[in-house]
């Protein structure tokens, strides 16, 4: 891996794990009538490293980014809900960026999705039942409206940080 490229990376993982620690400084609305629901800011920082570095570059930032973030937040279970969303958020993202379409807006809002029902998946299996999947409508909702904003920023970051990085790297899209 060049050097330049290696230290990008390591840029990207920085600004994902400074979003994630100002997110937790942000009020929430959502926290009132969706417990546990996030704006999911590092989700800017995943989508874009998908579409400028691809799946195994984005992947080994998800996984600094989660294992890190993890430490910061406490108990093993964050580490869990993290893994079980953030994983399955970025493999739903990368197969929608391949279907003629989707503009970023749609990537984001599947990758919203996707982080949910990771989530709420690995608290069925942590509190064994199933049951815990009833909750996933009401996610919905925010999934649409976060994966919204982060496509919004996307939109607008990514043709900025594809420029930067054109010199040193190949786009996917």
């Amino acid at each position: 891996m060049k050097t330049k490229k290696m230290v990008f990376l390591g840029l990207m993982v920085g600004y994902s794990l400074v979003l994630y620690i100002l997110e937790t400084y942000i009020p929430n609305p959502f926290m009132v009538f969706f417990p546990g629901a996030k704006l999911g800011l590092t989700n800017i920082v995943t989508l874009i490293a998908l579409l400028i570095f691809g799946l195994k570059e984005t992947f080994i930032i998800v996984t600094v980014r989660v294992i890190l973030s993890s430490i910061f937040a406490g108990p093993m279970t964050y580490l869990l809900f993290s893994i079980g969303g953030a994983y399955l958020s970025l493999i739903l993202m990368y197969i929608v960026s391949k279907i003629k379409g989707f503009s970023t807006i749609g990537i984001s809002i599947v990758g919203a999705i996707g982080h949910n029902i990771g989530q709420l998946l690995v608290a069925s299996v942590l509190m064994e039942n199933l049951l815990v999947i009833t909750y996933l409508p009401f996610m919905l909702v925010t999934s649409l409206v976060t994966g919204c904003f982060v496509g919004l920023v996307v939109r607008f970051c990514y043709p900025k940080m594809q420029k930067l990085t054109s010199p040193f790297i190949k786009t996917t899209l």
